[in-house]
């Protein structure tokens, strides 16, 4: 898994690795964190339980799911090695990159 404490210390390193400073990912990280609500809530279908019901993700928060995509776009690993970086099948790779794309450009948009 990837130590989140030690790349949101150290701003080269979060450059290197994602290609956003610090301050950029926190200010991205709200944004996107409200885009996955919305994004949720419109592609829900209808169910009988109450949302955040169920088994929870195995990607925790929305900064963990901001940072799994932005670096998906940015290095571009295979579903294996994605999956080995967040510990995580490749399957579950593929469909958490098919969740977050959508939420990820519905945040650029809102920003710009």
């Amino acid at each position: 898994m990837i130590n989140k404490e030690r790349l949101l210390r150290d701003n080269r390193l979060c450059k290197a690795i994602i290609g956003l400073s610090v301050e950029e990912l926190k200010n991205l990280a709200a944004e996107f964190s409200a885009c996955y609500l919305i994004y949720r809530k419109k592609n829900r279908k209808d169910h009988e339980r109450q949302m955040g019901a169920g088994q929870k993700g195995f990607i925790p928060t929305p900064l963990d799911k901001l940072l799994f995509i932005l670096l998906y776009l940015k290095c571009y690993p295979t579903y294996d090695l994605q999956g080995l970086l967040f510990g995580l099948d490749r399957t579950r790779v593929c469909r958490w990159v098919k969740i977050l794309l959508p939420v990820l450009e519905m945040t650029l948009g809102r920003l710009c």
